[in-house]
């Protein structure tokens, strides 16, 4: 048997210490107080999730979730700001073509041909000219048109008029002129 020292424990490296320790005999373990070992603990251990070897992975899997999150976001932004640019050069080639064709139609306008064919077709004429006006033949003959005179304070126009007038006036009128654009 192996001498017992004052404290009642056995030699720490006979059969009894050990006894004493980890509750097997097969096994020799090292006590819980000895950190330096290479063998694995007898007893169980506790995981530690915030261990210092996981807590750097933590940390190093976060900033590259984070740089791939960013350089994600920072791709997006460039591909619609790279749109945009597009249809914004789009919009700039047909306003270009656009102004180039109201400058020629500016030029032309200003041409003293078109300017006297605007003044005929608002029904100017120039002094001592005679105006023919073609007529379209209609349902019904106006008083003026099939040979007779037209009151004398009444000019055609102005019964052509005052007959748009009654068929366009009014809220019946605008509801029907509502209803026939509505479709057209």
């Amino acid at each position: 048997m192996t001498p017992l020292r004052a404290g009642g424990l056995a030699n720490p490296g006979g059969p009894a210490y050990n006894l004493s320790v980890s509750g097997r005999l097969d096994q020799q373990t090292n006590p819980d107080h000895v950190l330096s070992t290479s063998e694995p603990k007898a007893s169980r251990a506790k995981v530690h999730l915030a261990a210092p070897d996981r807590l750097i992975w933590l940390v190093v899997g976060g900033i590259v979730l984070w740089g791939v999150w960013a350089f994600g976001s920072e791709l997006m932004l460039n591909l619609r700001l790279n749109h945009e640019v597009q249809s914004l050069r789009q919009g700039n080639a047909q306003l270009a073509a656009s102004n180039d064709q109201t400058r020629k139609q500016l030029t032309v306008a200003g041409s003293p041909a078109a300017m006297e064919e605007a003044a005929r077709k608002a029904g100017f004429a120039r002094p001592g000219e005679q105006v023919y006006v073609i007529v379209k033949p209609g349902g019904s003959a106006s008083p003026a048109a099939a040979g007779g005179s037209a009151s004398p304070g009444v000019q055609p126009g102005a019964t052509a008029r005052r007959g748009a007038g009654k068929r366009d006036g009014g809220v019946i009128g605008a509801i029907e002129d509502f209803w026939r654009n509505l479709w057209h």
